[in-house]
């Protein structure tokens, strides 16, 4: 016979199992609902969602443990198969939209990442969605319909159209937006400030038929990182025996993505940034 302190620790213990146990087929439960719907066996996410609960709960005790096997088995092979299929169909469709289908390139199967220039398309099958995105800052998100998909990708390039600047022009506001961060930190000529504090002061120094029918209150990153690349690919990082010097970032600076800048170069290659000065030329 158990003594007081040792009988409430053992019920509290199967009190513990047993929320543990019942909460398992509570989601399993909740994800076999969804199997009522007629098209439940072609959703991705149902599958995910069935197949992720059956392996949390414990059939054992009930005596499924041989069909749990069964099911999920069944289910992780149909989710293969849709995934493929729609994987298939999106590369397919999307090829079929371009001019130069050469120009789209597979970055990763799994998860799925696709570059059509100068934007990254980051797919989830699951979710059937996808989200554009360039220097890792998210533009848009569509529907797996590679219609809508190309549609939106030539919206988001008719903004970078809109919104950019010519290069010459942008190191000048650069350099303006810098020394206006330099005076606001009490700091020297050439000392480093952290770049996202340029995004502020270059809405302010941004041509007024670029900002948009609202303005800016900051220059979005992306433009930012945009315009920075684009000054590195017509060689004008140094402008009138003045030249721009990024600080990259370290593994611990970038921890906090909103204080450091990624800048892309090409579809797979790039650098996280954390500061910027003007230094003469020598």
């Amino acid at each position: 016979m158990l003594l007081d302190e040792e009988l409430i620790t053992a019920i509290q213990n199967m009190q513990k199992s047993l929320t543990r146990v019942l909460n398992g087929y509570k989601a399993l439960s909740k994800a076999f609902e969804r199997f009522e719907k007629s098209d439940a066996l072609e959703r991705q996410d149902y599958l995910a969602d069935a197949i992720s609960a059956l392996k949390a709960a414990d059939l054992s005790i009930i005596g499924c443990a041989d069909q749990k096997t069964l099911i999920c088995k069944s289910l992780e092979e149909r989710h293969r198969t849709l995934r493929l299929n729609a994987h298939h169909r999106l590369i397919d469709g999307l090829k079929a939209k371009l001019e130069h289908p050469e120009h789209m390139k597979l970055i990763s199967d799994s998860p799925c990442v696709i570059y059509i220039h100068p934007l990254t398309l980051e797919v989830q099958f699951e979710a059937a969605k996808a989200t554009w995105t360039y220097a890792h800052e998210t533009l848009a998100t569509t529907s797996l319909d590679p219609d809508e998909i190309m549609k939106s990708h030539t919206q988001l390039l008719d903004t970078f159209r809109a919104t950019r600047i010519d290069s010459a022009q942008f190191f000048a506001c650069c350099k303006m937006a810098y020394e206006m961060a330099l005076i606001k930190n009490g700091l020297r000529r050439e000392e480093r400030v952290n770049i996202v504090e340029l995004l502020t002061p270059l809405a302010w120094l941004w041509p007024e038929a670029q900002q948009g029918k609202k303005g800016m209150t900051a220059l979005p990153r992306y433009i930012l990182a945009y315009q920075l690349q684009k000054l590195r690919a017509d060689h004008l990082l140094q402008n009138q025996n003045v030249r721009i010097d990024l600080g990259a970032a370290t593994g611990g600076t970038t921890r906090n993505k909103n204080n450091v800048l990624y800048i892309p170069q090409g579809a797979t290659e790039g650098q996280y940034y954390l500061t910027i000065c003007f230094r003469n030329a020598p």
